[in-house]
């Protein structure tokens, strides 16, 4: 067998390249994975974009993976080889502050650094690191093993699912309430899909009518809008008379743009709650007129990354089928053509890709 294998890293904003690495090896504890996909999203394009707070080039990156056993090491039954997996996103028993006190999504331990504490650290090497690459190693107790009937294609995105139902159960949504979903990608997607789980109705706004329409197909919303401004949307919420003309109990904003955080705040209805689910750029900020926030008495929430109960949650969701995300799958493309993945997703040329190494 080989003693190398591709992988793809990025050596700065949109420099993607595939290069050989050595092929792990399994040791004490663990298993080597043949990655059979690897999925595109949005955080993936923003890392391919722009970087991100604490890494630093070349790196290696992809989170969304599923994979089948191919070596196990020291102490590992080889009755694993074969088994179609995922890793399970296990943290480990931290003690810090955030852990002990039930928020373990805020874990002391993965905070990302923020640009000024960034020239204190010292850089590490993440070549090694991410999933969009030939093979990966991992230990037992980090991975998830699959039932047959899973496809690999449902089992990568269960950390985004995960992650999503975190945000997501950030705010309270009842049965008849009305969501409103800013955003008509993958992520704003499952939102509505979730959001409809929990009884809600959703709409969708965004100003791509193909994203819109895969939105209605997809089940993830009732009602459809297309809007490119916040005066516009307003006006056409007024005439689906949600609320009596109030507006939506839920606003979700899942695009992570400073105007579309503000323009969630704008649609909720008196009394309404906001979800700022988008991940912004560092130094952004926004402007809330406090005389809305006050008197209108909006409760405004946002979310970050993802617990293990959000994993089991998840997990749970796509295990039954309540949950598919392969339905967002746009496309197929070989590990050496990852770049047209990764500019199609960052170009909205569909949801997302998956991309075979």
């Amino acid at each position: 067998m080989p003693n190398t294998m591709k992988a793809a890293l990025c050596y700065g904003p949109m420099d993607v390249r595939i290069v050989d690495q050595p092929k792990p090896l399994p040791g004490e504890g663990e298993v080597l994975a043949r990655v059979k996909l690897c999925m595109t999203s949005g955080t993936t394009v923003k890392q391919y974009a722009r970087g991100y707070p604490g890494w630093t080039y070349p790196f290696g990156w992809g989170y969304e993976w599923a994979g089948i056993v191919e070596e196990v090491g020291q102490g590992v039954s080889t009755s694993l080889i074969g088994k179609k997996v995922i890793p399970s996103y296990y943290r480990g028993d931290c003690k810090c502050w955030f852990c002990r006190h039930g928020q373990p999504n805020l874990c002391a331990n993965m905070r990302l650094p923020r640009a000024e504490e960034l020239k204190t650290q010292k850089p590490r090497n993440l070549e090694g690191e991410g999933a969009f690459r030939e093979y990966v190693k991992l230990k037992v107790d980090r991975m998830q093993i699959l039932p047959e009937n899973l496809s690999l294609e449902d089992a990568a995105s269960v950390p985004t699912v995960a992650v999503v139902v975190h945000g997501n159960y950030n705010v309270d949504i009842n049965p008849n309430d009305t969501v409103l979903i800013i955003g008509a990608g993958g992520i704003g997607q499952l939102h509505g899909l979730i959001s409809k789980l929990r009884g809600a109705q959703t709409i969708m706004i965004d100003r791509s009518q193909e994203r819109l329409d895969s939105a209605k197909k997809n089940g993830a919303a009732d009602r459809v809008l297309t809007a490119g401004t916040t005066e516009e949307a307003k006006s056409k919420l007024k005439e689906l008379n949600v609320n009596e003309g109030w507006g939506p109990d839920v606003v979700i904003e899942a695009i992570g743009q400073p105007a579309t955080w503000e323009e969630a705040i704008e649609l909720v209805r008196r009394g309404g709650q906001v979800l700022e689910y988008g991940g912004c750029k560092e130094g952004t900020t926004i402007t809330v007129d406090t005389y809305r926030l006050h008197y209108d008495e909006i409760k405004i929430v946002s979310s970050t990354t993802l617990s293990p109960i959000d994993v089991t949650i998840g997990y749970d969701l796509v295990l039954k089928g309540l949950i598919r995300p392969s339905i967002f799958i746009s496309g197929y493309y070989p590990l050496a053509e990852i770049k047209t993945a990764l500019d199609n997703t960052m170009n909205q040329k569909g949801l997302r890709y998956a991309v075979i190494p």
